[in-house]
């Protein structure tokens, strides 16, 4: 496939702070591709030197099959960490100046404009001046700027930085109906459940090196596990439990099921219903990547995370909080309705 970004042994130093120390990075066309790291970790600035802005001190970057970045800017789309506007314009106002800037014909641009509103959910603020906009809609708009050219390329840096739960959602939805349009992706970020949701492949940046590439939807598909917290299980209920197989293990307030899948959480929770046990917490354990990613900018090794397709965790590994009367309102509610068959974790997620 046609290779839209080549990183060679790229380096950068601010100083005698030496931030980027030989990164190498293949993004092909058409793929997501993320990018993670702890704050300082270097990603801001690699995007600036795919972008020209800044000059490595050494390495090869190729963007779109040239060397020549600058040249090569009017192929891609930006989305900065920290977006400014001048709020005296409305947003149509705004992105029609952009778009005169780039020199889109005047038919085009009206078209194009229209289309990137639909998209961006901001048709009904097209006549708002952009002061009135909250984050969430600032936001949406610099996405709207960074395809006004129907780029080859988007850089995008922390999309959701700052925003609210709900806006987290609205943008990263709105960032999936552009990924499926099928334009190339680097996106930046320290959110993992950005890249679980939107990536095909992510490199976790640290000391200043890629250290891990991963393939997102294989580790996805690796089941997570699940701790259910309860009142007192006496030893034959709790015998009862564990013969629904070797994934289901427990102890005097605790079942943990490892690996986790919808049908051993129904059968668990029928038996607990049936018993008339007390649930108070169902909470997932760190996903795979999670724990990917804490292994490597730990320095820890990798090798059984990534290619064993399971992996069995023990309730010995498992944080045990202390019991509690209180019981999550969500799930009290699931109970009360009688549904076992599709539970939600603290975070209200599926």
């Amino acid at each position: 496939m046609t290779e839209v970004i080549v990183v060679e042994g790229l380096t950068k130093r601010y100083g005698h702070v030496s931030v980027l120390r030989g990164v190498n990075l293949r993004v092909v066309a058409g793929e997501v591709y993320g990018l993670i790291g702890p704050n300082g970790a270097g990603k801001s600035t690699l995007i600036h030197l795919l972008l020209g802005f800044l000059h490595p001190d050494s390495g090869r970057i190729r963007v779109l099959g040239s060397a020549d970045l600058e040249a090569q800017r009017r192929f891609i789309g930006y989305v900065p960490e920290r977006q400014r506007y001048h709020t005296h314009y409305t947003a149509l106002e705004y992105l029609t100046f952009l778009g005169q800037f780039d020199g889109i014909p005047p038919k085009r641009l009206h078209q194009r404009i229209d289309e990137l509103l639909e998209l961006t959910g901001l048709t009904a603020m097209a006549h708002r001046y952009l002061r009135t906009f909250p984050k969430g809609m600032l936001q949406r708009l610099g996405i709207a700027q960074a395809l006004l050219t129907d780029p080859d390329l988007l850089l995008i840096d922390e999309p959701t930085s700052g925003l609210d739960l709900d806006g987290q959602q609205e943008l990263l939805t709105l960032l999936k109906d552009v990924r499926q349009r099928g334009h190339t992706v680097l996106l930046c970020t320290h959110r993992l459940a950005e890249v679980e949701y939107l990536c095909d492949r992510v490199g976790i940046l640290t000391e200043g090196k890629i250290m891990l590439e991963v393939n997102v939807p294989e580790v996805r598909q690796i089941p997570g596990s699940m701790v259910i917290q309860t009142g007192p299980l006496d030893l034959a209920l709790r015998q009862r439990l564990e013969m629904i197989g070797p994934e289901v293990q427990t102890n005097e307030h605790t079942v943990l099921i490892s690996p986790h899948t919808s049908e051993l959480q129904a059968k668990v929770l029928q038996i607990l219903l049936e018993a008339k046990i007390s649930i108070n917490v169902l909470e997932p354990q760190m996903s795979r990547l999670m724990q990917i990613y804490l292994h490597t900018v730990s320095g820890q090794p990798t090798d059984n995370l990534v290619a064993s397709p399971v992996t069995r965790i023990s309730l010995r590994d498992t944080p045990q909080p202390p019991p509690t009367d209180e019981i999550d309102p969500m799930l009290k509610r699931l109970l009360q309705i009688g549904s076992i068959n599709s539970t939600r974790s603290k975070d209200g997620k599926q």
